[in-house]
C-alpha cells in the first residue's frame, strides 16, 4: 500500500510540473502509463498498428489538454478515459461496429477474487482467452484483473453501472470456470 500511495504521489508531482509546462514531466508520466495504455489498446484493436495509432492520439490530446484536467490524482482515470474513447473512434472508422455495451444480469462478484498472475503460461492463457471475449467484456478483465482497477473506477471509466461492470466480469468468470471443468477451452466462450 505503502509504495502504491508513493507512486501515485511521484505521478501527481509529474502531473504539477507537467501542467506548467514540463515537457519532460509529461514524458514521464506517459512512459509510466505506457504499458497499461497499450494493453488496454490493444484489447479494443487486435491490430497494433491502430493500437498505438489510439495512443499517439490520445497522447498527444492529454499533452494539449492537460490543464483541463482538475485533479491530478485523477490522472490515470483521465487518460485512459481518452484512450479508450481514441480506440472507439477508430474501431468505429475501421470496423464499422455501432452498439458498444449491453445489459447484463446483476450477479455477485468480489474484488478480493482479483488475482494477477505472474505465470507466463497462465499469461499466454489468458490473452487467449481475451481475444475470444467480446470487446465490453474484455475491457472489464483487462482493467480489473490486469491494471487493478476497482469495479467503481471502471463503472467510471466506462461511464456505465457498476452492477454492469460486475456482470460482465462474472459472465466471463463463469464461462471460464465452465469451460475449462469441461476439459479445455473452446472456441469462443462468449461470443
Amino acid at each position: 500500500i505503502c509504495i502504491k500511495q508513493n507512486m501515485e504521489e511521484k505521478m501527481e508531482e509529474l502531473v504539477k510540473q507537467a501542467k506548467m509546462g514540463n515537457d519532460e514531466a509529461f514524458t514521464q508520466l506517459i512512459i509510466q502509463m505506457q504499458c497499461e495504455m497499450f494493453r488496454i489498446a490493444q484489447t479494443r484493436l487486435k491490430n497494433i498498428d491502430d493500437a498505438n495509432d489510439a495512443i499517439q492520439q490520445t497522447n498527444l490530446y492529454a499533452y494539449k489538454n492537460l490543464r483541463q484536467l482538475k485533479e491530478d490524482k485523477y490522472f490515470k482515470t483521465w487518460i485512459i478515459k481518452i484512450l479508450i474513447n481514441e480506440c472507439n473512434k477508430v474501431y468505429k472508422k475501421n470496423y464499422k461496429i455501432l452498439n458498444i455495451f449491453d445489459k447484463l444480469t446483476k450477479e455477485h462478484n468480489s474484488e478480493e477474487d482479483f488475482k494477477v498472475t505472474e505465470n507466463i503460461e497462465e499469461k499466454m492463457d489468458l490473452e487467449g482467452i481475451l481475444s475470444t471475449l467480446k470487446y465490453e467484456d474484455a475491457i472489464c478483465i483487462v482493467l480489473f484483473y490486469g491494471s487493478g482497477y476497482t469495479i467503481r473506477k471502471i463503472s467510471e471509466i466506462l461511464k456505465c453501472n457498476e452492477n454492469t461492470v460486475k456482470s460482465r466480469i462474472n459472465r466471463v468468470k463463469g464461462k471460464i470456470r465452465k469451460n475449462y471443468s469441461k476439459g479445455g477451452m473452446e472456441n469462443e466462450i462468449s461470443r
